[in-house]
C-alpha cells in the first residue's frame, strides 16, 4: 500500500508559501525602529558621516537597511553637553579574550566596527583617546555595539547622556574626563 503524499505535499507547500511571504514581510518591530529615525536630520548623503548621534545599528546590525552590517558604532564628542565633534580620536576596544581594536573618529565623530573587521567576545571594554587625553568608559558593551542605544541626547535613569572625550578644553591636557 503507497502512503498518502497529497495531503503532506500540499500542506508542506502552503506552510512553505505561507513562511516565506512572512519572510518577505520583515520584522515589523524592526520596521518600526527604522521609520522612527526618519531622515537623517543632518541631510547627509548615506556615508560614513551621516546620522551622527543615532543609533548605527538599527540599519546596521543584520537585519538592514543598511548594507554594511557593523559590530559597534556610534558618535563621540569632545566635550561634555556640547555637540563638537571629537574629530580624530580614537576609540580603543578591548574584549574578554583581550583582543583588541582600536578605531578612528571621522570628521563627525562618528565611527564604526564591521562584522568582517572584527568578531569580539563579549563583553567590550571602551577607551577614546585623543592626543593625550584619554577616557575610559566605566561599563563596558555587554551586547549591543549600537553606542546610541544607551547613550542617548539627554542624561536620565538609562542613559549617561552621549559618550564624551573631556569635560572642559582645560581638561584636555590629561585630566579626569569620560564618557
Amino acid at each position: 500500500m503507497r502512503p498518502n503524499l497529497g495531503l503532506g505535499l500540499g500542506f508542506g507547500l502552503t506552510l512553505g508559501l505561507g513562511l516565506a511571504l512572512f519572510a518577505c514581510a520583515g520584522d515589523p518591530v524592526h520596521s518600526d525602529a527604522v521609520d522612527a529615525l526618519g531622515d537623517d536630520p543632518t541631510g547627509m548623503p548615506n556615508g560614513p558621516t551621516h546620522r551622527a548621534g543615532q543609533p548605527c545599528l538599527t540599519c546596521h546590525g543584520g537585519s538592514g537597511p543598511g548594507t554594511a552590517q557593523f559590530i559597534v558604532g556610534g558618535t563621540v564628542y569632545m566635550f561634555k553637553d556640547q555637540s563638537d565633534p571629537l574629530v580624530g580620536g580614537t576609540v580603543h576596544l578591548t574584549d574578554a579574550t583581550n583582543a583588541t581594536f582600536d578605531v578612528p573618529t571621522n570628521e563627525v565623530g562618528n565611527f564604526f566596527v564591521t562584522t568582517a573587521e572584527w568578531q569580539p567576545v563579549f563583553p567590550v571594554l571602551v577607551k577614546i583617546s585623543k592626543d593625550v587625553a584619554e577616557a575610559d568608559m566605566i561599563s563596558h558593551i555587554g551586547r549591543d555595539g549600537s553606542c546610541a542605544d544607551c547613550h542617548t541626547s539627554t542624561i536620565g535613569p538609562r542613559s549617561p547622556g552621549p559618550p564624551y572625550l573631556a569635560l572642559t578644553p582645560e581638561d584636555l591636557g590629561g585630566g579626569d574626563a569620560g564618557p
